[in-house]
């Protein structure tokens, strides 16, 4: 007996339905980081603003005396210093004010300042001629510790120091931090003079100067 052998053709169809066959790749992500330093300077600023003084009308053997202020702003990081020195044409270590005939002087009987304690002396009423001025304690209204303790612990007779305007720059008042405030500086100026001093109109003048220390 013959065996039939009958081939058969099978089609597979593959039928996807609503969707499609897709590959998955795996992505790793990668992070890194990097600090970043900003740097800034901010530059130092400062203003000066200084009052003129009128001493009152006065009689020889009787000071008078007139106060004025400086008043420094400054973004400084380290305080300011405040300086002073005579500017009147032709004065001398010794002279500061002359008369309105460009001639006469009053003499100033007073140590010029040096920055040292010993040149600021006690006022002594009736015996000490000229102009002197001094920085005013903080009990006289000073808005800032000065370092410098030249002029007197306070404003008794006894205390108070004066000088005479120096010739150079001096420092007569040091804030030595940062003050974000306008600093205000109270100057005391006193005159008396000699029963033989000219009579009439005097001037002076002296400048002033800020820096950050």
């Amino acid at each position: 007996m013959k065996t039939s052998i009958k081939n058969f053709s099978v089609a597979i169809v593959l039928v996807v339905l609503g969707g499609i066959f897709a590959t998955t790749v795996m992505v790793r992500a990668f992070a890194d980081n990097k600090p970043v330093t900003i740097t800034a300077t901010i530059l130092e600023t400062l203003t000066l603003a200084c009052n003129n003084a009128s001493i009152s009308n006065l009689t020889a053997g009787t000071p008078q005396s007139a106060q004025a202020t400086c008043t420094v702003t400054t973004n400084g990081q380290n305080g300011f210093n405040l300086k002073v020195h005579k500017t009147t044409a032709s004065s001398t270590a010794t002279t500061t004010m002359v008369h309105s005939d460009n001639t006469t002087w009053i003499t100033d009987a007073l140590t010029g300042y040096t920055g040292l304690p010993a040149s600021a002396l006690a006022w002594t009423a009736g015996t000490t001629k000229g102009l002197g001025f001094r920085v005013r304690s903080v009990a006289g209204g000073t808005t800032n510790t000065n370092t410098n303790t030249d002029w007197g612990a306070d404003e008794t007779a006894l205390n108070a120091k004066y000088a005479a305007f120096p010739v150079a720059d001096q420092t007569i008042y040091n804030y030595a931090s940062y003050y974000a405030a306008a600093a205000t500086v109270n100057i005391d100026y006193k005159l008396d003079v000699p029963t033989t001093q000219k009579s009439g109109a005097y001037t002076g003048t002296v400048q002033y100067t800020a820096t950050t220390n």
